[in-house]
């Protein structure tokens, strides 16, 4: 019994110990993030100031903050805030690095201008890096969302109507007129699509088309929503009859082998693929994804999914509409005129695409001559170093010249001199001899004499 109590005393001293011992498997601080609205107390309106807070609140005293915010550039612009705050047209990045003085809390004050109507979530995106200011290590992070909805201003105008509407190459019937709704069109089998392009007569009004997308064989309706500042909506309607399939291409008379067709195919599709136009687009975000809107929707890739880079790329990341993209330069530095992305059209493989940074289009990569452009930029590089400049070559020519000239006048001068020097010494040894002839002649003619 006796040996028993210290035992039982022992025990009870080592659970207590472990209890309080700081254990390896303890859970890594955390760190929540959520916005408020702060201003105005109401609903917000078309041209109102927005004043948004971003709280951070942690177990432990917040270090570093390293972060992006997402909104609808659309609906809200940014104006201000901390320092730390840089970006726009969609997108803002926190970079701080924090203070000498360190809490739990960290607050930040943006100002945004309500510009349209409608829905914005702001949201902290991808994978913000929030650190422990002990030892600087990265906290979990947990945020929540908000999304505001901005009303028609006050003095908001009823416009709801079209200034412009285009269907592509077909032709409307009757000719577009904004106080007509309805309207008819006509287009061949081959066509899928077609490319709408309203413009609403009011710059702050929104424009939504629907039923553009799939066309199928026969009758269509096309909708063009239109709602004016103050929410008064206004509707037009296409109605657009797709051709049959031509009766020569449903019934061959004679069956081609299957090798003759899948290359026949291959061959239209490179012909469609080569005369399909560059075409603008814009960038938006759905679902936790950047989309690249042109004739239909694109998810950015953020790796090369698997897709094959051509040889002489570097992998780098540019900024589009206030998006951080992945690209490929032919470049190690610097950002080019030309630059390839990896986009996934819904229900497709992905694929590269050529961004041109100037014209602000897209292409699919191997159609054009912009590709040998962009496969080119680095060749085109080292032939422009290597090119002779005409204006150095023009100079150096010059100078050759010039010394040339003079060494010619030298040596026509050296050999003038030499010439006289040649011609003065037969002189002199002519001179010379004639001297000595006499004296010879002299003794002679005295003998001549005597005699």
């Amino acid at each position: 019994m006796k040996v028993i109590k210290p035992m039982v005393a022992l025990s009870i001293v080592v659970a207590v110990i472990w209890a309080f011992a700081p254990s390896e498997r303890a859970h890594a601080a955390s760190v929540s993030a959520a916005f408020e609205k702060v201003s105005p107390a109401s609903d917000i309106r078309v041209e109102d100031m927005l004043k948004l807070r971003l709280s951070l609140n942690a177990d432990t005293e917040i270090g570093a903050v390293e972060a992006y915010i997402s909104y609808d550039s659309n609906v809200f612009e940014y104006i201000m805030g901390p320092d730390c705050i840089l970006g726009g047209e969609g997108v803002l990045r926190i970079s701080d690095s924090g203070t000498s003085t360190y809490s739990t809390k960290r607050d930040y004050l943006l100002y945004f201008q309500a510009t349209a109507m409608g829905e914005s979530k702001f949201s902290i995106r991808n994978n913000p890096e929030i650190y422990d200011a002990g030892d600087e290590e990265a906290m979990s992070v947990s945020s929540q969302p908000l999304t505001l909805t901005v009303y028609a201003g006050t003095t908001a105008s009823s416009d709801a109507t079209l200034s412009e509407l285009k269907v592509g190459s077909a032709v409307l019937s009757p000719s577009f007129d904004p106080l007509i709704k309805d309207y008819n069109v006509h287009v061949e089998n081959s066509v899928e699509k077609l490319a709408v392009s309203a413009v609403a007569n009011d710059p702050l009004a929104s424009v939504r088309v629907e039923g553009s997308d799939e066309l199928k064989v026969g009758n269509n309706r096309i909708t063009i929503l239109v709602t004016a500042p103050d929410g008064t909506e206004n509707k037009y309607v296409v109605y657009c009859i797709r051709d049959e399939v031509p009766a020569e291409e449903s019934e061959p008379e004679n069956e081609e082998p299957q090798e003759e067709k899948e290359e026949e195919t291959a061959k239209e599709k490179k012909t469609e693929e080569t005369t399909e136009h560059r075409q603008a687009f814009y960038i938006t975000q759905k679902d936790d994804k950047i989309m690249l809107i042109a004739d239909t929707g694109y998810i950015m890739m953020e790796s090369d999914a698997g897709v094959k880079i051509p040889e002489g790329y570097y992998k780098t990341s540019i900024l589009i509409s206030g998006y951080t993209v992945t690209a490929f330069s032919p470049v190690p530095d610097g950002t080019p005129e030309y630059l390839l992305l990896i986009l996934c059209k819904e229900g497709s493989e992905p694929g590269l695409y050529v961004y041109d940074r100037i014209e602000k289009t897209i292409q699919r990569y191997g159609l054009s001559g912009t590709d040998r452009a962009v496969e080119k930029t680095e060749e085109n590089k080292k032939e422009d170093i290597s090119s002779p400049d005409p204006e150095a070559y023009e100079k150096t020519v010059s100078t050759l010249t010039t010394v040339i000239a003079v060494l010619s006048g030298v040596c026509m001068l050296l050999l003038i001199i030499v010439i006289r020097l040649v011609f003065r010494r037969k002189d002199g040894t002519r001179g010379k001899e004639t001297g000595e002839d006499k004296r010879k002649r002299a003794p002679q003619s005295r003998r001549r004499t005597g005699r």
